[in-house]
């Protein structure tokens, strides 16, 4: 479905009425976590049996294949590759940072070991100490960073010191410089005569007063080119009356540049791949919108050939996920790259295929290069309290059936009847210590990200 400017308008108006979260919603969300308890219990029981009579026969135990480690510990991408890699033969050693010390991934059979890493604000040399260290007493033979927005260049700096004495399935610092950022990424894409939205760089306030909006019959969505968790939830379409008012609350700098993209509307897309040497091992692409988080694999050969086309040209090796807006005429129109691993991976949740594409080609066999997608029988995959909480809000009998339908028909992203523990643990331990350290620090926050395994703060990751 088309978002016109007006249901843009209206959906941005939303947003900027975000408010963070005070100690009584803290204390509310802890409690009724902790109330839903025996529900998360029985439907953990429930998936259990539901498995054991499904399946009579035990699946044999792969061999060892080589230990692997995993960053991004909290997150539920995280988990899936631990699960999907363990049970191909590898075992896995996951670790994060310690603010997430209670990650409820570490209860996993799945993971062999778990560790804690320094915050990145005590420096880029304690956290490499740590990894080596880790490396060196577990013997890894892999690393996998599945990495934050601010940890993908700390991963990409310690791939490059690090040099041949480890596999590090991550992009270079060079190549970041383009894939993570906004206005890099569409000038790279008109090189290669990749359709791209019209794109400027602001260095400057006045910068942004001197643009001529008129001239242009455009219009555009100021995006900050530094992370910020609370910036991206806030993008007013441009122009607008009120607008120098607003330019003069942003903190802009060649230092702090931001980028004027062109609106697009159309279908939002994301997608996920997983490249090697320029060439597409493992893919898949979900619809997507600004409130949504499902992800179920929908077949788009002009996406996929978008994608296909920007990694080969570049050349590229790591794990990459875009954003995209297929406009009124059919173009694929890239928004952003994350250079780094998508929560649209749970859609491999019942895939074999996935461990070969991340380990190196010349040690597979040929037929391993043809690319992995989920499986057609796959469902949708969901998290079923952020789920809830949309039933909760739904207005009509409409939204209410098709809630419930994805609750029952869907696949809950953390639940695993063969590793059940994880989905009790995230949802009743990990969230509900994180909401007892905002609680206790007094920090502020707009929402709870159930499948990143983390509070959306202020000034957070």
């Amino acid at each position: 479905m088309l978002e016109n400017k007006s249901q843009f308008q209206k959906r941005l108006s939303f947003l900027m009425e975000l408010r963070t979260q005070g100690p009584a919603a803290t204390a509310f969300t802890i409690l009724a976590l902790q109330l839903l308890l025996p529900l998360t219990i029985f439907i953990t029981i429930i998936s259990i049996f539901k498995n054991i009579s499904c399946n009579k026969k035990k699946n044999k135990k792969p061999d060892f294949k080589g230990t692997i480690l995993l960053t991004g510990g909290k997150m539920t991408k995280a988990l899936q590759l631990a699960r999907l890699l363990k049970r191909s033969g590898y075992k896995i050693i996951l670790a994060e940072d310690k603010k997430y010390r209670a990650s409820g991934h570490a209860w996993s059979n799945c993971v062999d070991s778990f560790y804690l890493l320094p915050s990145l604000s005590e420096g880029y040399f304690v956290y490499e100490k740590t990894l080596l260290r880790i490396i060196e007493e577990e013997q890894i033979d892999l690393m996998i960073p599945v990495a934050s927005p601010v940890s993908v260049y700390v991963d990409a700096k310690f791939k490059k010191n690090i040099g041949s004495r480890l596999k590090i399935f991550h992009f270079t610092e060079d190549e970041l410089l383009c894939l993570d950022h906004k206005y890099n990424l569409c000038a790279k894409a008109r090189e290669l005569g990749l359709a791209s939205p019209d794109v400027h760089l602001i260095k400057s306030r006045r910068e942004l007063e001197l643009f001529d909006f008129d001239d242009t019959k455009k219009r555009y969505v100021l995006k900050s080119l530094v992370y910020a968790p609370i910036e991206r939830l806030k993008r007013p379409l441009l122009p607008f009356d009120e607008q120098n008012e607003y330019f003069s609350s942003l903190t802009i700098s060649p230092d702090r540049p931001w980028v004027l993209q062109e609106f697009v509307s159309g279908r939002e897309f994301c997608t996920h791949s997983t490249v090697h040497e320029g060439k597409i091992l493992l893919h898949c692409c979900c619809e997507s919108s600004e409130f949504q988080l499902r992800y179920k694999h929908v077949d788009n050969k002009d996406i996929y050939n978008w994608v296909e086309t920007f990694v080969k040209a570049m050349n590229l090796t790591g794990q990459i996920s875009f954003d995209f807006i297929v406009n009124e005429r059919g173009e694929v129109m890239p928004i952003e790259c994350n250079p780094r691993t998508h929560s649209a991976i749970t859609a491999f949740y019942n895939s074999e295929c996935v461990a070969d594409s991340y380990i190196k080609p010349e040690i597979t066999q040929l037929s391993l290069l043809e690319p992995c997608f989920p499986n057609k029988e796959a469902k949708e995959t969901y998290w079923l309290y952020h789920e809830l909480w949309e039933l909760f809000k739904c207005r009509s009998f409409g939204q209410i059936k098709n809630q419930l339908k994805l609750i029952f028909f869907g696949k809950e992203a953390i639940l695993d009847s063969l590793d059940p523990l994880p989905f009790i643990m995230v949802y009743h331990w990990q969230i509900p210590s994180l909401l007892i350290q905002a609680l206790k620090s007094k920090a502020s926050w707009i929402r709870i990200d159930f499948n990143i395994g983390k509070l959306v703060e202020v000034d957070g990751d």
